[in-house]
C-alpha cells in the first residue's frame, strides 16, 4: 500500500467569492508606502461588498488610511496563509478606529504545511509521565495532530506544555497502539486546551498513519460515488 506522498508548499489563487475571512480572526496589513505591516482584527465581514477591519494602533497610521489607498491583507488559518489586495473604501474613527475595505476580487493562498490533513474527531488517551487524560483529536496528518482536552476533565489542571513527550492512544483502535509525539503548541480557551503534537519520525508510525488515512479517503471516494 503505498504512503500519501509529501507535499511542498503550494501557492493558489482562487476567486474573491472564497475569501477565507471571518470576524475576529487576527490579520496583517501591509501598506505599499513604506511596506510596514500592521497587526490588525476582522470586526465583520458583507460578502462579496466589504470587510472591516480594526484600525491599527500605530504611530502615524492616520497619515496612511485615507479612502482610495491601496493595501494587502493576509491571515493565516490552520496551516494555510490567505492573502488579497484591497482598498479603504472608508475609515472611521469613533466609537471605535475602522477601515471598511473593498471585498476583493481574487486571493492567493499558500499552503504551508508538508502533509494533507483530515478532519476527524476521534476520542484518544494521552500520556505522559505528569499526565494521564482524555482527548479529542480534532485533525490528522502523515507529520502529525491536533487535539482538545476538557480541562473539566483534569480539575482544571492540565500538566502538558509545549516540548513534553506524549503516547497517544486511540480508544477505537483507528491505528493501532500508541502513537509516539511531541507537543509542539498549545493554547487555551474557555476550559479547553488545544495541543499541536508532531509525530516521532518512525517509519512504523508512517505506515499505520498512512494506512489509516487512505482508508478514510476510500470510504470518502466510496460516499460520494468517485
Amino acid at each position: 500500500m503505498d504512503q500519501p506522498t509529501v507535499r511542498p508548499p503550494s501557492v493558489q489563487r482562487s476567486p474573491g467569492i472564497q475569501v477565507e475571512v471571518r470576524p475576529d480572526m487576527p490579520v496583517v496589513l501591509q501598506f505599499p508606502r513604506d511596506g510596514a505591516k500592521y497587526s490588525s482584527r476582522i470586526v465583520g465581514v458583507e460578502p462579496y461588498k466589504f470587510i472591516i477591519a480594526k484600525m491599527p494602533l500605530a504611530p502615524g497610521i492616520r497619515a496612511m488610511v485615507a479612502p482610495g489607498q491601496g493595501l494587502t491583507l493576509k491571515a493565516e488559518c490552520d496551516g494555510i496563509i490567505y492573502g488579497f489586495d484591497t482598498e479603504i473604501l472608508h475609515t472611521i474613527l469613533k466609537p471605535a478606529a475602522l477601515l471598511i475595505l473593498a471585498y476583493p476580487m481574487s486571493t492567493e493562498k499558500i499552503e504551508l504545511r508538508r502533509h494533507k490533513r483530515l478532519s476527524c474527531l476521534f476520542p484518544v488517551r494521552l500520556e505522559n509521565p505528569f499526565a494521564h487524560t482524555l482527548a479529542f483529536m480534532l485533525d490528522i496528518s502523515l507529520g502529525g495532530c491536533r487535539l482538545v482536552v476538557d480541562k473539566n476533565d483534569t480539575d482544571g489542571i492540565l500538566n502538558i506544555m509545549a516540548g513534553d513527550a506524549v503516547t497517544i492512544h486511540s480508544l477505537r483502535e483507528i491505528f493501532g497502539h500508541g502513537l509516539h509525539a511531541t507537543i509542539a503548541n498549545t493554547a487555551q480557551k474557555n476550559h479547553k486546551a488545544f495541543l499541536g503534537a508532531a509525530f516521532a519520525e518512525d517509519e512504523d508510525h508512517g505506515k499505520r498513519i498512512g494506512g489509516f488515512l487512505e482508508r478514510v479517503n476510500d470510504i470518502l471516494k466510496d460516499h460520494k460515488g468517485v
